[in-house]
Formats: structure tokens, sequence, C-alpha cells
């Protein structure tokens, strides 16, 4: 398999461990979470002020205007491994929490009864998990203002009538 990007290659393995997709016939194929990977680098750009980017041909780089602690190679720092998986693994279990979502069903009668609601729960909790680890190792996404257009507030009175 050949890959055009940096070194999320090296994130597939850990990737597995985090979706436990760990068996020996794996549910995805390492193309698969490899364009996960990509794109949860494209998703943590808003998070990390573009430190990565990812280019037309699918490639990650490191963003020229940003200091980083160790130069290149590698392309993504050992710090930033974890959240790109962290965030990889969120959009793998969002997507089949939400593919799941129609199967869920749980019913009973006078002797039997039937529930699949525990891995629908289970799977939920490990998102949430996911979800905080990740809030803990990035500062939370920033909204910035638009710069102003004028140094004055409009309606204030101007100095030449002061």
């Amino acid at each position: 398999m050949v890959f055009k990007t940096s070194n999320l290659e090296e994130l597939i393995t850990p990737f597995r461990i985090q979706i436990g997709d760990t068996t020996s016939d794996p549910t995805y194929s390492d193309e698969v979470l490899h364009e996960v990977l990509r794109q949860s680098v494209a998703a943590l750009m808003v998070r990390w002020h573009d430190k990565y980017y990812v280019d037309n041909d699918g490639v990650v780089n490191r963003n020229s205007v940003e200091t980083f602690e160790w130069s290149s190679p590698p392309v993504i720092q050992h710090k930033d491994r974890r959240p790109i998986v962290l965030q990889a693994a969120i959009m793998i279990k969002s997507g089949r929490k939400f593919a799941e979502s129609g199967n869920i069903q749980s019913w009973r009668d006078e002797e039997i009864s039937y529930s699949n609601t525990e891995s629908a729960r289970q799977l939920s909790s490990t998102l949430q998990e996911d979800r905080a680890e990740l809030d803990s190792l990035l500062p939370p996404a920033t909204r910035k203002l638009a710069r102003p257009l004028m140094d004055r507030l409009y309606g204030e009175i101007p100095d030449w009538q002061e």
C-alpha cells in the first residue's frame, strides 16, 4: 500500500487500537483509516490555528509560519499524534453510532426479553471519553472577531465636534 502523505501511516495501528478494530479480519481497510486520519488533521486545523494543513493531494504539511519544537522530520510532532488519533476515533465512532441508531431495539413479553441498547450505551460512553480526552489535550476552538474597518464606533462624536 502506497500513501502520499507524511507520517500518518504510522498512526494507523494506534488508531485501530483506539477504535477496537484489532481482529484478524479488520472492519476497516488501511486506506479507509488513512483517509479518516487525513480528515481528522483537517478537522483539527481550527483548534490548532492552522498548525498543519492538508493540500489538494491529501499530503499533510507543516505551516511555515508556525513555530515547532522539533524540526522536520517527522512532519507531525509526537505530541500531536494522540489528538489526531482521538479526532479520527471520534469521527469513526460518530458515524458508527449514526449507522447503528436504526438497529437499536428492546422488547419484552411474558417469557423472553431482548435488548441491544447496552452496546449503544457503551459506544456512546467511549465516544464521550474520547471527546473529553481530546478537550483536555487541546485548547478549545476560539472564534476571532473581525477587525474593525474604522477606529471609532458608529455614532461616536468625532474630534472636530468636541
